[in-house]
Order: C-alpha cells, then structure tokens, then sequence
C-alpha cells in the first residue's frame, strides 16, 4: 500500500504525539515562519522606503508635468500608507483613553 504525503505526514505527527519532541518541532516551526515574515516585512519596508525617496526627486524636478506630479504624489501616499500599516500597533489603553 502506497502513502500519500499527507497520509505520511500525518503518521509522523502521530509517532510524536504526547511527546516533548512534537512541542519542540512545533516551536521550531513557529520560528521559521516569524524569522521568514519578519524578512519579508523588512524587504516590503525597504522597497517602500527607496520609492519614497525615488518619487521625492522626482517631485523636486522643475518643468514636471501636473498630471505626472499628482501621479507621483498619489503613489508617493500610497507608498506612505503601505509603510505606515506595516509598522506596529500599540494596542489601546484599557477604558479608550
């Protein structure tokens, strides 16, 4: 008889059932998958960053075109608000204040 991979899979979880070796894999795994986001985040933050910077010297050029400057401005703000979103969140003080 012929395993799936899922049917392998789940016969391995199963073998480590109850164990403490399960909860170590289980918290390495965990890690891997906040170290490989974190990454992520920081190459999104670093691109928003350098297009920022980019669409700023494009907006200090003079002879710019209006409709190009509000282009550049409205993906400026967007870059803006991306970068914004991604940062963390203090969660809110108990009673809204």
């Amino acid at each position: 008889m012929v395993l799936t991979s899922e049917e392998r899979a789940a016969r391995v979880l199963e073998s480590f059932e109850g164990t403490e070796t399960l909860h170590g894999l289980e918290a390495l795994i965990a890690s891997a998958i906040r170290e490989a986001v974190e990454e992520e985040r920081r190459g999104v933050r670093t691109t928003l960053g350098l297009c920022i910077q980019v669409f700023d010297r494009i907006l200090d050029l003079s002879g710019l075109p209006g409709d190009l400057r509000a282009t550049m401005r409205a993906c400026r703000g967007l870059c803006l608000t991306s970068q914004a979103e991604g940062e963390p969140v203090s969660p809110p003080c108990p009673g809204g204040s």
